[in-house]
């Protein structure tokens, strides 16, 4: 047993050095954002291990969040992640501007369409009910970060699709229709990211995401939104508050 762990540990002090240098690295803010990291082949030429070795740490710094790969381009230093304080913010995007981010929101696609059985009970409205559908890509700092798709029960604002969707919905809904989305219900997993939508988010198809899905209650505690964000998950950050029960 003894013999064993002699013979594998300078392998894994050589893999835990890689990777607490490529960490300090990026931490430290010697690498910045979206530059390349060392490849494979470079890594295990610098540090005398093996490919596999070198492969090993460059996933255990992009599991870590610190790193995004790109296919055959290789791995890069991911942006300084985004904190959203899903305890106060309703909305990330009136959020994200009033705090000076630099975001871009592109309208992917938008319609109209009867609810079905799963959307009639998260809004809690009959089958059938016509929702307001619109999907966004978000982009801060030029990186895709999230694509979002929201429906809006169509007759509390029978217009909302002829309006410029590449801001806050939830600022354009309280300004224009009066609806004041004061709570939310949220459920957050991981899932794998679908084809096309690890497209839009530039990553490898069905690599893990985080979805967040959220129906959203105006002052009345009446749901009139429900929305479905996947986020890519190296840039999210997800704070709330616990508070205990007395």
């Amino acid at each position: 047993m003894q013999c064993n762990s002699a013979r594998i540990e300078p392998s894994l002090s050589r893999f835990r050095q890689i990777v607490e240098t490529l960490r300090q690295e990026i931490v430290s803010g010697r690498l910045d954002a979206h530059a390349a990291l060392p490849s494979e082949r470079a890594l295990a030429e610098t540090h005398r291990v093996s490919r596999m070795t070198a492969r090993r740490a460059l996933e255990a710094i992009e599991a870590e969040g610190l790193a995004y790969s790109q296919g055959r381009r290789g791995r890069f230093v991911s942006p300084r992640r985004v904190t959203y304080d899903i305890t106060r913010q309703v909305s990330f995007a009136a959020d994200t501007l009033a705090a000076g981010a630099e975001l871009d929101i592109t309208v992917i696609g938008k319609g109209t369409k009867q609810a079905d059985s799963r959307l009639a009970a998260a809004l809690s409205v009959d089958i059938d009910r016509m929702l307001h559908q619109y999907t966004r890509l978000f982009r801060i700092g030029r990186h895709a970060m999230l694509i979002e798709t929201e429906y809006v029960v169509a007759d509390l604002c029978p217009d909302l699709l002829d309006h410029d969707l590449r801001q806050s919905t939830t600022l354009l809904l309280e300004r224009g229709y009066g609806i004041i989305a004061c709570s939310a219900d949220l459920v957050i997993r991981m899932r794998a990211t679908q084809p096309s939508e690890a497209e839009l988010l530039g990553l490898a198809p069905f690599q893990a995401g985080i979805e967040l899905e959220q129906v959203i209650r105006d002052r009345t505690g009446s749901p009139f939104c429900f929305g479905q964000q996947i986020w890519r998950g190296e840039l999210a950050q997800f704070t709330a508050r616990a508070q205990m029960a007395p």
